[in-house]
């Protein structure tokens, strides 16, 4: 983010605004884009003659839930940036609300796609579909539309990775490891949170980028319930990174980076329907709490009142933080069932992503120089203005578009990417203060330097 540093209230500002540890981030015009679609009825249903509830219009993009066990009551309207009826196709969900941040990671900037809805609302179909071209979900036809795109870039030399695992009973697995088991240890650094360890596999095509998706999805855990017979009893989180080398127009070389996160978030269960016993009740349970973490992060980042997102109150939204608060394009799919009998875990999805929609987040591209670590962006001070990387308060990382002494300034923005550093709040205090009286002494002598030109 860019901002003209003026005064100490300026600068204390930015910076109190673009830390990561729980305070509120920065607003921008942008936020997050919300599609809600509604799966058809059930064979089981249709038998039942179960009443459909729900009714979508594309054009318009609204949705209007009725509630038959109260028919005095006032249909519930609302609007969407994206709305799916039932007979919405799988390529119409995807062209319509998902390419755009895809093709957004093909120019450098992270994208996140998460699909949020109770069990059976059609979430993995969504995201993953059925191996038919026809029925392809979001995640497979990501791929394609990937290599379709570097396939027409000859400009630009592309590195593709990907990586695939899920958070069951609040631990981390590797869904691509040799060990199908292996657990994966969620770290922190002053950039974020990362997994230690994770499994990252270089893919020269679609068709080994989906290999190492059907991998994974043959390792995830699933089960069979009263309301689903292929059950997801995880989270599952497939994640691509696009690297690729840019020439810019003074013939410097320059190396950008987008990260692509896609979320199939497993379905908040009601035991009372899905008969859950045993080893399946307690997946629910923790199933439940990650989700009611996220619902509470997601509440907090769209009401402009609260101060303080409860980003780590789970593993699931500290993973997430970068993704709904960062630097990343959002988009969230609400699945909803369309019969009488969801009516209210239908309302309570609506609700949640109509107010996700109010969700604000800043969106940059990922730049580095070629000769420096792709997942490092500096961020520099020019004679007009300043730019604050989203860090640390004590973290801050600072170059200078001059020959000045940038060893005399930068404070290093990571000394062991394991250990991030623990100081007091009044050391953090006295570190600002110091660095920003620096900061005044070299923009005094850039303003000499322009003088005496």
């Amino acid at each position: 983010s860019e901002m003209c540093i003026r005064d100490r209230s300026t600068w204390e500002a930015v910076v109190s605004t673009q830390s990561t540890w729980g305070v509120r981030m920065n607003r921008r015009e942008e936020g997050v884009k919300v599609a809600v679609r509604c799966r058809p009825r059930s064979t089981y249903e249709a038998g039942s003659e179960r009443q459909v509830v729900v009714d979508i219009d594309n054009a318009a993009r609204t949705v209007v839930l009725r509630n038959t066990w109260k028919p005095t009551e006032e249909p519930k309207r609302f609007t969407f940036d994206y709305a799916f009826g039932m007979e919405a196709t799988q390529e119409q969900i995807y062209r319509e609300s998902a390419s755009d941040i895809v093709q957004g990671v093909l120019d450098g900037r992270n994208g996140t796609i998460f699909a949020y809805g109770q069990t059976a609302s059609g979430r993995s179909f969504t995201m993953e579909g059925r191996n038919e071209p026809e029925l392809r979900g979001i995640i497979p036809r990501s791929f394609e539309h990937i290599f379709t795109e570097i396939g027409v870039r000859t400009d630009r030399q592309y590195v593709v990775r990907v990586s695939y695992f899920e958070l069951y009973n609040d631990e981390f697995i590797d869904l691509l490891s040799k060990n199908k088991r292996q657990k994966l240890e969620l770290r922190e650094k002053p950039t974020g949170f990362f997994l230690k360890d994770l499994t990252s596999i270089v893919v020269r095509d679609a068709r080994e980028m989906n290999d190492q998706l059907l991998l994974g999805m043959r390792n995830r855990n699933v089960a069979y319930t009263a309301m689903n017979a292929n059950s997801g009893r995880s989270h599952c989180i497939f994640s691509i990174v696009v690297e690729y080398n840019e020439q810019g127009t003074d013939g410097s070389q320059s190396v950008r980076k987008g990260t692509l996160n896609m979320v199939n978030l497993a379905g908040g269960e009601r035991l009372s329907k899905t008969a859950a016993a045993g080893e399946r009740a307690r997946e629910a349970v923790s199933l439940n709490q990650s989700l009611k973490a996220l619902v509470d992060v997601l509440s907090a980042l769209a009401d402009p009142k609260i101060k303080h997102i409860p980003f780590r109150s789970s593993k699931l939204t500290k993973f997430m933080q970068e993704s709904l608060a960062g630097n990343t394009n959002v988009l969230m799919i609400a699945n909803v069932s369309p019969v009488d009998w969801n009516h209210e875990e239908t309302l309570s999805t609506l609700r949640l992503a109509s107010r996700t929609k109010e969700i604000k987040a800043l969106k940059r591209v990922n730049e580095a120089p070629a000769q420096t670590k792709v997942r490092q962006t500096e961020t520099r001070i020019r004679p007009s203005s300043a730019i604050v990387s989203r860090t640390e308060p004590w973290q801050v990382r600072i170059n200078i578009e001059r020959e000045l002494p940038i060893g005399e300034i930068m404070m290093k923005q990571e000394e062991d990417d394991d250990a991030p550093s623990r100081t007091s709040e009044e050391e953090k205090r006295s570190r600002l203060n110091e660095l920003y009286t620096q900061m005044q002494s070299i923009q005094a002598q850039i303003a000499q330097e322009l003088g005496n030109q």
